[in-house]
């Protein structure tokens, strides 16, 4: 579906960009062939095969099911091994064969076929039970068969295995360090297949870990509530502009990785709206002593270093890991945080996101702004249903100060950047 929709989007591009003088009529039908290749249609059988190969797993678990208390304990390993060793038997004849859709499909099998083998064989014997373990082995197993062959669907299979292990000891008192082991195995083998999904996984993974040890590092420092969520802004903040440093570096998946931080860090900061259960928690400013000066020196390093970005920028990244301390000081008991000190910030970082969008070329934060800027006003319509009139006033001012800041920053813009050459090709970036 998706190489349909993008081979669409590109021949109706080609034809603008052939009508522009862009692209020469010659190297767009050059393009338009390589499309025509098959590479959507080459996918069918691997789909199939996949499909196929689920169906065949659940027959084998059933008919195993119902007859295994009949099964000597001889016959149960024997069926369990050689089951796993044909399925990876078939996906090395099949990888050699050059048929790589197949032999991922095997690989897949065989990594399911290599987890479910612990646990009957652990039920068999009857050894100590310890799903946290068995999941760690199966992840183990997993991650050695993808380094191994390079295999796609293993390693996917080992990030989620081993994202599984870790929410399953996520309710520990002790900080899980030892997921990032295993994270940074996959993740390095993840950039250097260059696979995409797997870069994916990357980021979720340790989006998942950070948060899932916030409780834990929270009883750890003795901090608050309130600090936790400045501290966890922090590191959020950190880590988006090592990110944009990292792609005026060249580094690969930069963007991406901005693309999920930023939206994290908005999420954190609108949760401190709602957050009504920590009325009463303890609020101090030890947090934001130890977290304003190095958000403050991380985006002033960015600046020397990054050309796009602007002062105002090192102000908004200092500013964001105060949002949530300010809604703890300013958290009052019937209603929350006050409403009209958070939401002009919350509406100000919106605004704040699409400029920043706009001068990097990056869509996704601009239209992040925008989509933040919505359901913010949306909370405040919710928030405010009550009094329409100081509602309909709100939005009155608010919108004839935004449109004025629009016309002036347009003059502004219009005065200070030189006109493009007509020919040039530009870009617009629209939400």
């Amino acid at each position: 579906m998706w190489g349909s929709l993008y081979t669409k989007r590109l021949t109706q591009d080609l034809d603008q960009w052939v009508a522009k003088g862009w692209v020469t009529s010659d190297n767009a039908n050059a393009i338009r062939a390589s499309l025509d290749n098959g590479h959507a249609a080459s996918r069918l059988p691997t789909i199939i095969s996949i499909l196929g190969a689920i169906l065949i797993s659940f027959a084998a678990m059933a008919f195993v099911a119902a007859n295994w208390q009949d099964m000597s304990k001889a016959l149960r390993l024997g069926l369990l091994f050689a089951a796993m060793g044909a399925t990876y038997g078939i996906a090395i004849w099949t990888l050699l064969k050059k048929w790589t859709g197949f032999g991922e499909t095997a690989l897949l099998i065989g990594t399911g076929l290599f987890g479910a083998n612990i646990m009957l064989i652990g039920q068999m014997y009857h050894l100590p039970s310890d799903f946290s373990a068995g999941m760690l082995a199966w992840g183990l197993g997993a991650a050695v068969t993808a380094w191994a062959v390079r295999s796609r669907s293993a390693l996917i299979a080992s990030q989620l295995i081993f994202l599984s292990w870790f929410f399953n000891d996520i309710f520990s008192e002790t900080l899980q360090l030892t997921y990032l082991l295993p994270w940074l195995a996959t993740t390095v083998l993840a950039f250097r297949i260059n696979w995409a999904p797997a870069k994916h996984m990357t980021m979720l993974g340790l989006l998942a870990w950070l948060l899932g040890n916030v409780p834990v590092l929270t009883d750890m420092f003795a901090l608050g509530p309130w600090e936790a969520l400045t501290t966890v802004t922090f590191l959020l903040t950190l880590a988006w502009i090592a990110a944009i440093w990292g792609e005026a570096s060249g580094f690969p998946f930069a963007r991406t990785a901005q693309a999920y931080l930023s939206i994290s860090v908005v999420v954190v900061l609108w949760f401190t709206q709602v957050a009504d259960e920590l009325v009463a928690s303890h609020t101090t400013l030890t947090a934001l002593a130890l977290t304003i000066p190095l958000t403050l020196a991380a985006a002033t390093f960015a600046l020397r270093n990054i050309p796009q970005l602007k002062p105002l920028d090192i102000l908004a990244f200092g500013a964001l890991p105060v949002l949530p301390l300010l809604a703890g000081f300013t958290m009052n008991e019937e209603s929350g945080p006050v409403l009209w000190i958070m939401a002009p910030l919350i509406l100000g970082l919106s605004i704040w996101l699409v400029t920043l969008g706009a001068r990097q070329l990056n869509r996704f934060l601009v239209n992040l702004g925008f989509a933040a800027f919505g359901a913010e006003a949306l909370f405040l319509y919710f928030e405010t249903f009550g009094t329409l009139l100081d509602t309909a006033a709100f939005f009155l001012i608010g919108g004839v100060f935004l449109i004025a800041g629009a016309f002036l920053l347009q003059r502004m813009r219009q005065r200070t950047l030189p006109p493009p050459p007509a020919s040039a090709a530009t870009e617009e970036i629209a939400p």
